[in-house]
């Protein structure tokens, strides 16, 4: 086959950041991508629901991904009604791309509880998983989880190429601490987080107020 694979890296993108594009950009170019897709979730099946709207989330990657061809914005899971599961959303990809590999994207403390995730071994049907270990993390994984590393898992890039699914190839990309969760602290203190996010994704979040601190209600005669 030996084709170039498509990247699926999701998330729930409140906001994405510089940390996302430049993961993605890596892989792009470290694996030999055709290119990486972002692809934000609506209702995620494990955390708390997204701060900012769908729309919202959906504009943000649309703006900072706009001058760069190896980066798309993928909203099938914010069109999906009911929970954004990843084994559907690689079946609709794989439908689409038959003769495509899909490598799905994920941080290893991620994949340690993929075991609980809905219906997680026909994720391997659809894709490869590339599997981003970071110094800086350390995590057991599910015994599940082990396992299917050791069966799965080459040390050689062509895999991903050559085959349509199946593997687990981990990568080491360089280190970039960037988390939604600090920019989102940062705004809600009323603090700028200029330079971790694209500035016309900022720019964006300040006009339309989201993760901004409550503004005082004014006193009335009545609470005087």
């Amino acid at each position: 086959m030996n084709k170039a694979p498509v990247g699926v890296l999701g998330g729930t993108f409140d906001p994405v950041h510089n940390g996302h594009l430049r993961l993605a950009m890596e892989m792009a170019i470290a694996l030999g991508m055709d290119h990486v897709r972002l692809v934000p979730c609506a209702r995620p099946p494990h955390r708390n629901a997204p701060t900012a709207s769908p729309g919202q989330r959906a504009k943000w990657i649309r703006v900072a991904v706009s001058i760069e061809p190896r980066l798309r914005l993928d909203d099938r899971e914010l069109l999906r009604s009911g929970p954004s599961y990843t084994v559907d959303t690689l079946a609709s990809m794989r439908t689409e791309m038959p003769d495509t590999p899909l490598c799905l994207i994920m941080g290893r403390d991620v994949f340690a509880h993929l075991p609980k995730w809905h219906q997680w071994e026909r994720l391997f049907d659809s894709a490869h998983i590339v599997l981003i270990d970071r110094p800086d993390i350390q995590t057991e994984l599910h015994p599940e989880a082990e396992k299917t590393l050791a069966s799965r898992a080459v040390d050689d890039v062509r895999h991903l190429h050559d085959e349509l699914s199946g593997h687990i190839y981990s990568y080491a990309p360089p280190p970039l601490a960037i988390s939604a969760s600090r920019i989102r602290d940062l705004l809600g203190a009323g603090e700028s987080p200029r330079y971790l996010l694209p500035t016309a994704v900022l720019d964006d979040i300040m006009d339309a107020g989201v993760y901004m601190p409550s503004k005082p209600q004014p006193a009335t005669a009545a609470n005087q």
